[in-house]
């Protein structure tokens, strides 16, 4: 018994109509066996013959019949040369599993640590040793550096540490006025200004601001092979790009971690008046309960090294780029996220060393 179904072709296959005869010719193939009616067709252009190719496979996938009828001698001729190229299916004999995954990444965080610990043994040589060096090539922009990634930002960073203690006063003087400690507002925020929150919030938010801009610069130069033109010159480029930015960083992070810090306290300072009823003069002077050198030297040292962890951090996703434009957008939010996690665990760890 005859269980072949047929579709007749139209006189012209035009692109647009293939993708539903194709849709009916493979519900044909779901339930039986299938036959092309091609008594009307004149001629077959690329993408008829593709069609063709493409139910015949899915016949052969199906294990149904396909036959071709009523086409010219001339159509089965070019359809008789036509050959049909099957992908084969992608082997996962070398697929990883989960111990060969977790391994992968644990030698790619152990690389990460390594290029960083290069990065920084050198830019620490440089900055060292470079005047006794005859050897060295004089490299100029530490200012101009310094200018963009640290002078531009004083606005944002003071903006955003300002509100944010605004609001962390404001609230703390709720609690303090309920069982009568208003008086000690000023010396508990300046502790926190100066020991954690300064430091913190200025580092995190030069990290998506400045870190982001560094690596976005490098990565791009290193897509545009610029920096294997700077090597075959003869000029290193950790000299010629990380140092600079190395240098500013290192400067303008503690700098603008204390003046956020300030920033900070002034905030305090308008809350103590209008909730706390604390004059300015009092609380200039309760800022020495929770303030002093040692404490303010501890700040400096905490936001140098979250300095060093964002240029260094920045260079390197800068430098290790490989791809396209696509990569250079990936290497910019990895250089983010690595900075702010980097610079989150330096501040736990200095909390078990200082406190």
């Amino acid at each position: 018994m005859d269980n072949f179904t047929t579709v007749s072709l139209p006189r012209e296959i035009r692109p647009r109509d293939i993708a539903i005869i194709q849709k009916r010719c493979l519900h044909v193939l779901r339930h039986g066996d299938l036959r092309v009616d091609g008594s009307a067709v004149e001629s077959l252009d690329f993408f008829g013959e593709t069609f063709l190719a493409d139910i015949t496979t899915a016949a052969e996938k199906e294990k149904r019949r396909c036959v071709l009828k009523g086409f010219s001698p001339s159509i089965r001729e070019s359809l008789s040369k036509l050959t049909i190229n099957i992908v084969p299916q992608k082997d996962d004999s070398d697929k990883m599993g989960f111990v060969e995954k977790l391994g992968d990444r644990g030698f790619k965080v152990l690389q990460g640590f390594r290029d960083f610990a290069y990065l920084l043994s050198e830019c620490a040589y440089w900055t060292i040793f470079k005047p006794f060096d005859k050897n060295h090539i004089p490299f100029h922009g530490t200012a101009l550096q310094l200018f963009r990634l640290g002078s531009n930002a004083c606005g944002i960073v003071f903006l955003l540490v300002f509100l944010i203690a605004f609001s962390l006063a404001f609230q703390s003087s709720s609690m303090l006025n309920a069982v009568g400690g208003g008086s000690y507002l000023a010396g508990g925020l300046g502790f926190l200004m100066f020991a954690e929150i300064g430091p913190l919030l200025s580092s995190i938010i030069l990290a998506g601001r400045s870190g982001s801009s560094i690596t976005a610069e490098i990565a791009s130069m290193t897509v545009a092979e610029e920096i294997k033109a700077l090597r075959t010159m003869g000029i290193p480029p950790i000299q010629f790009l990380v140092l600079p930015r190395f240098k500013a960083l290192s400067v303008a992070v503690p700098i603008l971690s204390f003046c956020s810090s300030i920033f900070g306290c002034l905030a305090g300072m308008i809350v103590a008046d209008l909730v706390c009823e604390i004059s300015p003069y009092n609380y200039i002077l309760s800022l020495k309960d929770g303030i002093n050198l040692i404490l303010i030297v501890k700040s400096l040292i905490k936001s140098l090294v979250f300095g060093w962890i964002i240029a260094l951090v920045a260079a390197q996703k800068g430098l290790n780029v490989r791809g396209g434009a696509d990569a250079v957008g990936k290497a910019t939010t990895s250089c983010v996220v690595t900075s702010i996690s980097g610079i989150i665990i330096a501040d736990a760890l200095f909390s078990f060393i200082y406190y």
